[in-house]
């Protein structure tokens, strides 16, 4: 099954520079974070487990019967699959897909047609996701433009195909509370936060790393300026900094930011926060964690700009090695308890061809609960 499985996924698939508002030219009640108040430590304690229907032995019944049924004449074709699609309901959960993998992408008492093995792995790749953005994804296209190495589309649908889940983080239960995050997402794809800027590839590193005449503004520190108003605050200092370094690393402070494409202390390019977009690509926030709007120090979720994530936490790079990936504490704790199951970073920063240091390991965050185990493409419970 594992040549077959290989072919089906085969078959699949044949720096914008915004201006920026200075602080003087703001009224009082719209000045930018750093002016205002602007902490990201939020709690997550409170927020609600995902949506989990279709996940009891009853709410997979539908699945499990339609399979047997349009199997009794020994063949699944594509009609078959649209119907078993159709089982799902509104949403595809983790064990409606565990059934579908199991009855129709590695049957073996019955024949599955080659066209209607493609149109489930199509299917499974376009479930809880908008038209458009499958449509991207089956291209072999990221947000960006880039082209989605082989071994990434594989990894995506084997992913997909274990359940791996796409969230919206801005899904709120029935009490308007945050399902996957404390954090809001309201950047738009501008500036620095365009998906070109974000997007990390083995090759964007190196080129970083090759740009010895990059010349950019470094973050130093803080110094405390008086606004037109007459009110005091801090904000980011900066000196001249020269060449790429191909490093990703943590950045964080409530300061404001005259600059917002300024680099690091360390002349990283990229804060370690990290996101895994449903494209499969790898996104990291600007060093100076503002947009052009400045309304909120950038969290993971910023990262999301309209599209489904799979995965978001840390991630550290020096001079193009990957030496650190952690997965939010959010995220941490759904995982563990086996509430969700999310797409394995290491493998995937691997299928994409980043250099991975031997001693990395997965590390959940914010929790002791367990050890992430990571197998066929997901982190299980």
């Amino acid at each position: 099954m594992k040549n077959v499985f290989v072919m089906i996924c085969m078959s699949l698939f044949a720096m914008s520079c915004g201006s920026e508002t200075t602080p003087d030219a703001q009224t009082d009640e719209n000045l930018p974070c750093g002016i205002v108040e602007c902490t990201a430590n939020l709690s997550d304690e409170n927020l609600s487990d995902p949506e989990t229907s279709g996940d009891s032995k009853a709410d997979t019944q539908g699945v499990i019967s339609a399979i047997l049924r349009l199997s009794a004449d020994g063949e699944i074709d594509t009609d078959d699959v649209r119907e078993i699609f159709d089982e799902t309901g509104r949403r595809v959960s983790r064990k409606e897909m565990d059934e579908i993998r199991t009855g129709v992408i590695e049957a073996t008492t019955y024949e599955v047609g080659t066209e209607a093995l493609n149109l489930a792995s199509e299917l499974a790749l376009r479930s809880n996701l908008t038209e458009a953005e499958g449509d991207l994804i089956l291209k072999g296209e990221s947000f960006a433009g880039t082209k989605i190495p082989g071994e990434v589309q594989v990894l995506l649908l084997k992913a997909r195909l274990q359940g791996a889940e796409v969230y919206d983080v801005n899904e709120v239960d029935d009490d308007g509370e945050q399902v996957w995050s404390p954090y809001p997402a309201t950047t738009l794809p501008t500036g620095n936060m365009t998906f070109k800027y974000t997007e990390i590839t083995p090759e964007s590193i190196q080129a970083d790393m090759d740009d010895v005449d990059a010349e950019y503004q470094q973050i130093t520190g803080t110094e405390t300026v008086i606004h037109s108003s007459g009110q005091e605050y801090e904000q980011a200092t900066y000196k001249d900094g020269q060449g790429g370094t191909g490093n990703i690393l943590a950045h964080y402070d409530e300061a404001y930011h005259p600059d917002i494409f300024a680099r690091g202390r360390s002349g990283q390019k990229w804060a370690n926060n990290v996101a895994i977009l449903s494209d499969g690509t790898i996104h990291c926030l600007p060093a100076s964690r503002r947009s052009l709007a400045q309304d909120f120090i950038l969290t993971n979720p910023h990262l999301s700009r309209g599209k489904h994530m799979m995965y978001n936490g840390h991630l550290d790079i020096r001079e193009g090695v990957v030496v650190g990936i952690e997965m939010s504490g959010r995220l941490s704790k759904l995982a563990a308890k086996g509430k969700a199951r999310f797409i394995d970073p290491v493998e995937l920063l691997k299928a994409w061809g980043f250099e991975v240091s031997s001693n990395v390991t997965l590390r959940y965050g914010n929790t002791s609960d367990g050890v992430p185990v990571q197998k066929d493409g997901v982190i299980l419970e």
